[in-house]
């Protein structure tokens, strides 16, 4: 087989046979310039396109609670305050609800009392919880125990956890002849949710 040449433009195009793979001649596309060895601009074939590339991704929302554990304000004397710091790492906007299990600190066996002594008491839950974007802001609230038996849910609006928040117990003073001898407890429930 011999040389093929195409003249086009002052320029020549060689299309040689180099080898026979496999029953398939493979072939080599030379272009030879003619003349000068300056690069001219490709002239538009008609054949030009456009690709569109999709690219996806996804951040799965997700809120997190850590910290919790026991209180103890020791002997009850009334008017007594208690902080502590919760972690809180959420990537979206949240909902975060609290709600108490017994509706004061309440006498472990005798939560009505006996006699003239009560056997519950009262407290007030103080929540502030730093949030971030679009502004800096404090998601806040008080409530007070009996009102916590049905929970109560504070949002977060547009805003996301910076990190962590706050709780503050102030217990109620007691009144009349005081509190029944014994053990008291309570439950404090605090639940957050994503809001997506």
């Amino acid at each position: 087989m011999g040389w093929f040449l195409t003249p086009s433009d002052g320029k020549r195009a060689a299309v040689r046979p180099v080898a026979q793979v496999g029953g398939l001649m493979a072939l080599v596309l030379a272009a030879v310039a003619a003349g000068s060895a300056s690069a001219e601009p490709m002239r538009d074939s008609g054949l030009a396109g456009s690709l569109d590339v999709i690219v996806k991704g996804r951040i799965t929302p997700n809120c997190r609670l850590s910290g919790g554990g026991d209180i103890n304000f020791g002997e009850l004397t009334g008017g007594q305050q208690v902080e502590a710091d919760f972690g809180l790492s959420c990537n979206v906007p949240f909902d975060v609800s609290f709600q108490s299990q017994r509706g004061g600190l309440a006498h472990t066996t005798k939560p009505r009392g006996e006699g003239p002594f009560a056997g519950r008491l009262g407290y007030t839950l103080n929540v502030a919880i730093p949030t971030i974007s679009p502004r800096a802001a404090t998601l806040g609230g008080a409530f007070t125990s009996e009102n916590l038996v049905a929970k109560k849910t504070l949002s977060s609006g547009e805003g996301i956890a910076k990190g962590g928040g706050r709780i503050q117990i102030l217990t109620d003073r007691i009144e009349g002849v005081g509190l029944l001898a014994g053990e008291y407890s309570e439950v404090l429930n605090i639940t957050v949710t994503p809001r997506v």
